[in-house]
C-alpha cells in the first residue's frame, strides 16, 4: 500500500480528516479538474465510464434527484445516499493521511461511503453482516420461509414505511404459533386475546430461534415488501429446560397463521377499519397469504419425494437472503446497457413464476424512479 524509503523502518502516524461533504456535491468539478493534476485532491480524479452503471445514472442525472428533494417528492435519504455513493473513495467523505515519522514518506486512503446505492460498500457490508449471522447459526437443518403480503396491501405499507416492521412481527407470530400449537389451543379454550407479540409473557412456551430481514422489491423491481427469514428446526422449551427438533412445517396453516396474523396487526395499527375490507381479502385469498419455504419430505402437502431440500447450507441460505441488505435493488450486472443518448436503460430479470428471462428497456428517469423507492 505504502511506497517505503529503502532507508527507513517508516512508522506511520495515522492523522484522520472527517467528513465535510455536505451540501458541496458539485458535478462540474469531475470535467474540469485536469488528470494531470497531482494534489491532495488527486484521489478525487474519477473516470465515470467505469463498469458502476448505477452511479454513472446518478451522476448523469443528478440535477434530477436535487429536485426531487427540494420539491419534497423524495425521502431526505435518497438525496443523503445517491451523493456519498458519488463521492464514494474522494476526500470528501474524508481521508487517513498515514506520515513517517522519520521521512517524508506518506499516504492518503480516502473513506468509503456506506451508501445504499453502492454496490462496492453494499457487497462488504453484506458479508460482514452474512458472517456475523453464520456465527451464530446452530450446528442443525434451517428452513428458508419467505413471508409475502398481497397486492391490496403493499401501498399502504409504502404510505408509511414505519407499518413495515408489523411485518416482521407477524412472521415472528407465525412461527411462534406453529411451534406452540398446543399452548394456543389452551389459550383459546380460556378466551385470552391476542397480544402484539403473541405467547410473550407466557414462561411455559417453546422458544424458537429467527433471522429475518426485508426486502421491498421484486425481481421486476416493482414495490414488493416480503420478509426472508432463516429458521433452526430447533425448539427449547421453557417448561423442561430441553432442546427438541421441530422438522414438521403444515404450510396450509402457515399461510393462514400469517394471513391472520398479519390482518390483527394491521387492524390493531389503525388499519382496515371497515369490515368489508378485513373480509375481502379473507374472501379473496380463502388459502392465506403466501409463504413459501423448502420443502422437506415429512412436510404435509409434499407429494414429491425429489423436493427433500431442507436447508443444510446454511451458509448459503445466510447469503441470499441477506445480499441486498445494504446495497442497490438490483445487481449492476442485469443492466445491459445504458444510452446516454436516447436517456435508456436495459435491464432483465428472471420471473420467479417461469423462471423466464425477461428484457426491459426503459426511461432514465423511470429506471431512478424505481430504484429510490427502495
Amino acid at each position: 500500500m505504502f511506497t517505503l524509503n529503502s532507508h527507513c523502518n517508516c512508522i506511520f502516524i495515522q492523522f484522520r480528516m472527517v467528513s465535510f461533504y455536505t451540501s458541496i456535491m458539485d458535478t462540474t468539478y469531475h470535467s474540469n479538474i485536469s488528470v494531470e493534476t497531482l494534489s491532495l485532491l488527486d484521489c478525487d480524479v474519477r473516470n465515470f465510464d467505469f463498469n458502476h452503471p448505477i452511479k454513472n445514472i446518478f451522476f448523469d442525472n443528478f440535477d434530477y434527484i436535487r429536485k426531487l428533494d427540494a420539491s419534497g417528492k423524495a425521502r431526505p435519504s435518497i438525496l443523503d445516499n445517491v451523493e456519498r455513493s458519488l463521492l464514494c473513495h474522494t476526500c470528501y467523505l474524508g481521508f487517513d493521511q498515514f506520515e513517517c515519522t522519520d521521512c517524508d514518506n506518506w499516504n492518503i486512503i480516502p473513506h468509503s461511503c456506506h451508501s445504499r446505492f453502492c454496490n462496492a460498500c453494499g457487497v462488504k457490508y453484506a458479508k460482514q453482516l452474512a458472517a456475523k449471522a453464520t456465527s451464530f447459526c446452530l450446528d442443525c437443518p434451517h428452513r428458508h420461509i419467505v413471508f409475502t403480503i398481497p397486492k391490496e396491501l403493499r401501498n399502504w405499507f409504502r404510505q408509511d414505511r414505519s407499518r413495515l416492521n408489523l411485518l416482521f412481527v407477524a412472521a415472528r407470530n407465525t412461527i411462534c404459533t406453529l411451534v406452540n400449537r398446543s399452548l394456543l389451543k389452551k389459550l383459546k379454550m380460556k378466551q385470552l386475546k391476542n397480544t402484539h407479540y403473541i405467547f410473550k409473557d407466557i414462561p411455559v412456551r417453546n422458544e424458537f430461534g429467527m433471522i429475518a430481514t426485508i426486502h421491498t422489491f421484486g425481481r421486476d423491481l416493482k414495490w414488493n415488501p416480503h420478509i426472508h427469514c432463516l429458521v433452526p428446526e430447533l425448539v427449547y422449551s421453557l417448561k423442561t429446560n430441553k432442546l427438541k427438533m421441530f422438522h414438521h412445517f403444515n404450510f396450509s396453516r402457515l399461510r393462514k397463521t400469517f394471513q391472520y396474523q398479519l390482518i390483527h396487526l394491521i387492524i390493531e395499527s389503525g388499519g382496515l377499519k371497515k369490515t368489508e375490507e378485513k373480509n375481502r381479502l379473507y374472501k379473496n385469498h380463502p388459502k392465506g397469504f403466501y409463504v413459501y419455504a423448502k420443502f422437506k419430505s415429512d412436510d404435509n402437502d409434499s407429494n414429491n419425494s425429489s423436493s427433500n431440500k431442507n436447508s443444510k447450507d446454511i451458509q448459503g441460505c445466510v447469503n441470499y437472503f441477506i445480499r441486498y441488505a445494504g446495497r442497490p435493488a438490483m445487481a449492476e450486472s442485469r443492466i445491459t446497457e445504458y444510452n446516454k443518448g436516447s436517456n435508456t436503460v436495459s435491464w432483465f430479470y428472471n420471473d420467479h413464476k417461469d423462471e423466464k428471462r425477461y428484457d426491459v428497456t426503459d426511461n432514465v428517469i423511470d429506471f431512478i424512479n424505481r430504484l429510490i423507492i427502495h
